[in-house]
């Protein structure tokens, strides 16, 4: 098991090295998209394009990071006045809801990708990218995201004293 919560933990730094690079040209192609509008009249219909598909590829390839390291967005307004046990319990819930979340994304989006291939769907965009390519991200992402969520359900569930770091809420520093 072990193994396999290094690779879970090693893809998903992987993924969320992926998901700044995408940013990171996302940004400079948005920079250049202004420049190119707004100093030189020329502007760049594509960046546009690009950018979204950089976006998907941002969110779906950093989930399962986010969810392993605990930064997901969550509402403990109840969950912080339970006792651990309670907490445990939530969590665990939690969890399997984004496993089956995931799993239904990943089967979806593997259609979606198949279905694309088959009919040969491309972008209406300047780029005319086959539509495949940047719907892959949804299968690929969603999966990634399952193996983390089970990997997350195993530690949790072994953890039977403690809640599980990953499930304690995130507090910026300085803010109490």
């Amino acid at each position: 098991m072990k193994r396999i919560d290094r690779l879970v933990r090693a893809l998903a730094r992987l993924g969320i090295a992926l998901a700044a690079i995408a940013l990171l040209a996302s940004m400079f192609l948005i920079g250049y998209s202004v420049v190119m509008r707004y100093f030189l009249n020329r502007p760049a219909a594509w960046v546009d394009e690009l950018s979204g598909y950089l976006l998907v590829a941002a969110v779906m390839l950093a989930a399962a990071d986010a969810l392993l390291e605990g930064e997901h967005i969550a509402v403990d307004i109840l969950t912080e006045r339970l006792s651990a046990r309670g907490r445990r319990w939530t969590v665990l819930g939690g969890l399997i809801a984004v496993a089956l979340s995931a799993l239904l994304l990943a089967i979806e989006g593997a259609d979606m990708v198949g279905f694309s291939r088959m009919v040969g769907l491309m972008s209406n965009g300047y780029l005319a990218v086959p539509m495949w390519i940047p719907q892959l991200l949804v299968p690929i992402g969603a999966a990634l995201m399952l193996a983390a969520a089970m990997i997350a359900f195993v530690a949790a569930w072994r953890d039977r004293e403690a809640t599980p770091a990953f499930a304690e809420p995130h507090r910026p520093p300085g803010i109490e």
